[in-house]
């Protein structure tokens, strides 16, 4: 009787387990138990994977042999990519270690491929029988969806920051690097971006590199405010049809404008504001060249913002551009082809504010670059992108830039202001700078006005050679005039965070979804003190191998000494 009640209770919990394994195949379900959540994915990450058809492979090529931050980095992005998985069952995991294939050609081939494909490599020593051994490492993955692929960066370099930082750094923002990647191959429709020109905005193939770069995501072309197209019926310039173009980007790019801005350009600009289109201004407040140092140890700074006859609308829109130069004393090098020295006139900017834009970018490098300073304007959120350091002063201009302050620089001269805003990203409601006043008309065209606009955002930066890319003088191995990377100095090799910079600034201002407020997230790293270890390595050895024995000796005899009161009795 009691054997058959047995048989029963055994055959229920295995009818029971089971049904519990057949459900998990229909219902997910999973606990997050950290006290920050970091194994909880954002709303927005759950409907991007949720929206996903096809299948996601992900080649991942941080294996092997590497130093211990590197590996907690493929650990934790391996574990989001099981959160994915949880969502999108059909995202498929490969592991692969360039330095673990045998064959030395075709280790070299997938190396020059990865390269190719926009993998960068990181050289990193490991511990070899006693001895320091340096090996290539690849901290990225190839991704794949559908018939498209891209590369993604797992690890940016990030100047003046320790390579635990840059581990930290990359796994806080390990969601979003898999989600935005993500959500790049599987879109289906690009926002679009207009590059202004007619003013005088930097040349294409000074902004070949973030043009390219852009266009990965969105689509990307040059648009000319000067160039009119005529009305179908009358054959004469058509304001309205100049609208419906500027109107069909989402954004618009200007660059570094040298020429005035006519009544009619900025109506047109402005009415695109009014229409919800965003807006990047990138602009010199002040005239100054390198070019003129290469001829004369001396220029002369002179300011150029009354000639661009823009100031009155940034004013209306949240902002002023100040006609002065700071300068930093945390600044970019400069390379006369005998050393490199820092350049007082280039700061280099580490971005303070928390911010989804800057939030954990590599420093970013400005030249001759003018302080903004905020005015009134009703219902516009300002947050300053871009300040200085601390230990910054600014120059009015005009001014003279001399080249003793590169070679021979006055220790007694004081750098007393913090923290100088020199760019700002304006979100709200804007007001037309065209209201109460007389609107821009060609012939009796009848025009539509906007005079306050729908909810918009415009990032304005006092420099114009923030965006600009340089062209190849130096590399023999690359033709003459190539645009190289944004952000890349060809004279002192260094890679500053510029083109990240605005890739952030885009995907801020064009994703609906607003994927990467996933940015700010802050994630608890609980990492060991490394000093402590090394202080008391010898202490921690001796314990954790002497004390598990002397608890066991302790535990036998106190054992020993019970069982003798015991059973002497």
């Amino acid at each position: 009787m009691e054997m058959g009640k047995n048989i029963i209770q055994i055959v229920l919990f295995t009818l029971v387990l089971i049904l519990i394994n057949m459900a998990g195949q229909y219902y997910f379900t999973r606990t997050d138990l950290t006290s920050e959540k970091r194994y909880s994915l954002n709303k927005v990450t759950k409907e991007l994977l949720q929206d996903l058809e096809d299948p996601v492979l992900v080649k991942l090529y941080l294996d092997g042999e590497m130093p211990a931050d590197l590996l907690r980095l493929q650990r934790e992005a391996l574990q989001m990519l099981n959160e994915f998985k949880a969502i999108h069952r059909k995202i498929e995991v490969e592991i692969i270690d360039p330095n673990g294939i045998e064959d030395r050609k075709a280790r070299s081939n997938l190396m020059e491929q990865l390269e190719t494909l926009g993998l960068n490599p990181v050289q990193v020593e490991i511990e070899d029988g006693g001895s320091q051994k340096r090996i290539t490492v690849y901290p990225g993955a190839i991704l794949s969806y559908g018939e498209k692929q891209k590369p993604v960066q797992l690890l940016s370099g990030q100047l003046n920051v320790s390579p635990e930082q840059q581990v930290n750094a990359a796994i806080q923002n390990l969601e979003y690097t898999w989600a935005s990647n993500i959500r790049s191959l599987s879109k289906t429709k690009k926002s679009t971006i207009g590059f202004k020109s007619g003013n005088g905005e930097l040349p294409i193939e000074y902004l070949a590199d973030i043009m390219k770069s852009l266009s990965v995501n969105y689509d990307v072309s040059p648009f000319d405010i000067k160039e009119f197209p005529a009305d179908t019926t009358t054959g004469e310039l058509s304001l309205n049809r100049q609208l419906q173009r500027i109107n069909r980007f989402d954004a618009l790019v200007i660059a570094q404008p040298s020429k005035g801005f006519t009544d009619l350009d900025k109506f047109l600009i402005d009415q695109f504001i009014m229409n919800g289109g965003k807006v990047v201004w990138c602009v010199d407040a002040v005239y100054a060249n390198m070019d003129s140092l290469s001829e004369s140890s001396e220029m002369l700074a002179f300011p150029i913002l009354d000639d661009l006859k823009i100031s009155d609308m940034l004013f209306r829109y949240g902002v002023r551009l100040n006609t002065n130069l700071v300068m930093d004393l945390k600044a970019a090098w400069l390379s006369d082809m005998q050393r490199v020295r820092p350049w007082v006139y280039f700061p280099l900017i580490t971005p303070r504010v928390k911010h989804p834009i800057t939030k954990d970018l590599n420093a970013i490098k400005a030249e001759f670059i003018s302080s903004i300073d905020t005015v009134m304007a009703a219902g516009i959120k300002k947050t300053p992108l871009l300040v200085s350091s601390a230990n910054a002063k600014l120059a009015p201009t005009p001014h003279v830039v001399s080249l003793e302050k590169y070679y021979n620089f006055p220790r007694d001269e004081v750098f007393g202001k913090s923290y100088i805003p020199m760019g700002y990203l304006l979100e709200g409601e804007f007001e037309s700078i065209f209201a109460n006043r007389l609107v821009p008309k060609i012939g009796k065209e009848q025009v539509p006005f906007i005079e306050k606009g729908r909810k918009s955002a415009q990032v304005v930066i006092g420099d114009g050679s923030i965006i600009r890319n340089q062209r190849n003088v130096t590399n023999p191995n690359i033709e003459k005039g190539v645009s190289l990377p944004l952000g890349f100095d060809q004279f002192t090799g260094v890679q500053y965070g510029n083109k990240d910079f605005f890739l952030n600034v885009f995907d801020y201002l064009l994703d609906p979804k607003n994927l990467i407020q996933i940015r700010s997230r802050e994630l608890k790293m609980r990492l060991l003190d490394n000093q402590r270890i090394r202080e008391e390595r010898n202490f921690w050895i001796v314990l954790n191998t002497a004390l598990p024995v002397i608890l066991l000796l302790v535990f036998g005899v106190i054992n020993t000494i019970i069982r003798k009161r015991k059973y002497s009795a």
